[in-house]
């Protein structure tokens, strides 16, 4: 018997994960199997270098609700998200780091508000395994920079988010970015169309192998710069529609 929630997709962008899909992957189903949610999980290689791929392939294997595509060239995790969406078929996608599987306790926290809401947004009790540059950043990115620039009411933009996945559907919101700033990007669509949008209290885990890729210079760098252009581009168009 399914307990009475939302169906969900799994939405995991994969790239260079040899070392934790897996586990990761292990982790989820026991989740959804202990909660008794209709579900299926995404795997999107976002053309891995490593045997993150071959990995993601054999957990298909008797697992018809786990699917797996694969990028012939590397799209980043905007593109590995747009891709996943497209592949979606169940009421609500969530979009999960493959080093933060979320755990029965924590997907619990998420369930009530997806039942009204069209966006949930996790907000990290702490921040994790970033360097000082890294943790600076994303205060300034997070508290100062898109409160300022788009005033979307959102504390923590760049976490574990559940989308219901019809406002995708048929000319809903369209992914242009396909860095991290994608999320903020999402957001501020959605609140142009006045989708209704509520935070969570979410825990994130150190990272067990490598660097979270948001606390990378590259990453911090492209953000920036791809928030000033979605910026720049956003009042563009109201200054042409009116």
């Amino acid at each position: 018997m399914v307990d009475h929630h939302p169906s969900i997709t799994i939405l995991i962008p994969a790239y260079n994960e040899e070392q934790t899909l897996e586990k990761a992957v292990s982790i989820i189903r026991e989740t959804l199997l202990a909660l008794r949610i209709e579900s299926e999980i995404v795997i999107v290689n976002d053309c891995s270098i490593d045997t993150t791929g071959a990995i993601a392939d054999s957990l298909t294997e008797n697992e018809p609700s786990i699917t797996v595509i694969h990028h012939s060239a590397n799209q980043g995790i905007g593109g590995a998200f747009r891709t996943g969406t497209g592949h979606a078929t169940k009421d609500f996608i969530i979009l999960m780091p493959v080093d933060n599987p979320l755990t029965k306790e924590e997907l619990e926290i998420y369930l009530p508000r997806m039942s009204i809401c069209d966006i949930v947004v996790g907000v990290r009790v702490e921040r994790v395994g970033y360097h000082p540059v890294a943790h600076a950043a994303s205060f300034i990115y997070n508290r100062i920079l898109v409160p300022i620039l788009f005033n979307i009411g959102v504390s923590d933009v760049n976490w574990i988010q559940a989308y219901r996945r019809e406002i995708f559907v048929g000319g809903g919101i369209s992914i242009e970015y396909t860095g991290i700033f994608f999320l903020v990007e999402l957001l501020v669509k959605a609140r142009h169309k006045k989708l209704i949008i509520a935070e969570v209290p979410s825990q994130m885990r150190r990272r067990m192998y490598g660097i979270p890729t948001s606390a990378r210079y590259g990453t911090m760098w492209r953000t920036f710069w791809d928030m000033i252009d979605f910026f720049v581009k956003i009042h563009s168009r109201r200054r042409t529609r009116s």
